[in-house]
Formats: C-alpha cells, structure tokens, sequence
C-alpha cells in the first residue's frame, strides 16, 4: 500500500506543461488555410497532427496538435524529445508521412511545409448593394498522378471572423465542372438582412467577413484563402 501511496504522489506531483512549441502549415513559406477547429473538442478537430514522447509510460498516446484556420498551429508541451507525424489524409495537401524528431528545451517555433493540391491567388472582395463580389484566381499545385480535381469552389461570407463551410450566414457555390478560366475567377452571394437571422446579431453590424472554400474531388478537408475583412454598405 506505501509503495502505491507513494507511486501516486510522484505522478500527481508533475509540473505542467510550460514549453510552447508553435509554428504554421505552409507551401513555399505562405500559410495552407483550413476550416477552423475553434470550439471543437481537440479529438474531433478538422486538421491535425499527432506528436508522439518515447520513453513516456503511455508514449502510445499522442499529443494531438490542432491546426488552425490560418495554418497556425500551437501546443503546450513538456521539455523532452518529440516525434511528430502527419497522418495520411488529413489536411488539402500532401506530405511526407515519416516520423519527424523534434527536440523541445524550451519555446520553438517550427513551420510545417506541405504541398496542397490548390491555392488561392489574390483574393479580393468588394460590396455595393447588398452584393458581395469576389474576384481571385486558383492555381493547381499538384499535377500528375496524384493530381485531384475540384469538386466545387465557395464564397462564404460570415459575421464572424471564423468563416467557413460551417460557420457562414450565406454561400454561394460553383461545381467544378462549370470552371471554364481558373485565372479569372469571379463569385457573388448576397448579403441576407441581418434582422432575420436571430441569434442577437446586430444589426448596425459595420463589417462582415468572407473567404473563398475550394472542395476538392477524393480530399477529406477543404482548402480555404485567408479571411477577409469587408465594410458593410
């Protein structure tokens, strides 16, 4: 019984985890953007990747680190050394899945590169009556035999920095087979009156956001572009 006692002190008698390891997804330097993870309990978050501690009792267990909407990613770790994976079919992007090994001794910031099948290039928004038009362009990434096609591409517009598929008071939706000039992409939704949606939304409401989705064929997560901010008039 002492020898449990004591077992039992040792292990609730740990500091917590005080190192910050942080970092970003990123193609050529520029950040991947995902569907947010906000608010989702880390199990079920849309993007991830796992960090693994050998030499742990339960090392079998790993450390899921979330990736937020705009690739970023940060976690709370103890000093020690790491090996990181990236699962296979998480994420719009491929990359090496091999075992990383990471040394943690204190604060580090690491950027994660991937390669996604899509990017969104130059996105911009513009508003006149009640329209909300956006004009960008897609440049396909991966070619070849691992190359995917679009299914669809979104225009979602929020009232709410967090936009995306799931979270958007409209959208607006163009199937893939409709693409005719990937560089010279043009969508428009309208803006709903914000006095029917409930919810307690403002109605003196001076700014919404918007963000361009890109659904791509046999790819379990969408690709998005970097939130933008539009003044309301």
């Amino acid at each position: 019984m002492i020898g449990v006692v004591l077992t039992s002190c040792i292990y609730d008698n740990y500091s917590p985890p005080s190192v910050q390891f942080s970092g970003r997804i990123v193609y050529q330097g520029e950040p991947v953007n995902v569907k947010s993870s906000s608010g989702h309990d880390v199990n079920n978050a849309n993007v991830y990747f796992y960090l693994y501690e050998p030499g742990w009792q339960k090392s079998n267990m790993p450390i899921r680190v979330v990736v937020n909407q705009d690739g970023s990613f940060s976690s709370l770790l103890f000093s020690a050394d790491y090996k990181m994976v990236i699962p296979a079919g998480v994420g719009p992007y491929i990359t090496s899945t091999d075992t990383t090994e990471i040394s943690i001794s204190s604060n580090k910031t690491m950027d994660i590169n991937v390669t996604p099948y899509y990017m969104v290039r130059n996105p911009g928004y513009t508003m006149s009556g009640g329209l909300v038009t956006a004009a960008f362009s897609i440049e396909k990434i991966i070619t070849g035999a691992q190359a995917q096609d679009i299914q669809a591409v979104y225009l979602y517009i929020n009232r709410l920095l967090i936009t995306d598929d799931s979270n958007n008071i409209a959208f607006t939706e163009l199937d893939g087979s409709s693409i005719t000039d990937m560089n010279n992409m043009i969508m428009q939704v309208r803006m709903p009156d914000l006095s029917t949606l409930g919810l307690g939304i403002s109605t003196d409401q001076k700014t919404i956001f918007a963000r361009i989705g890109i659904q791509i064929n046999n790819v379990n997560n969408m690709l998005y572009s970097p939130v933008q901010e539009i003044t309301i008039n």
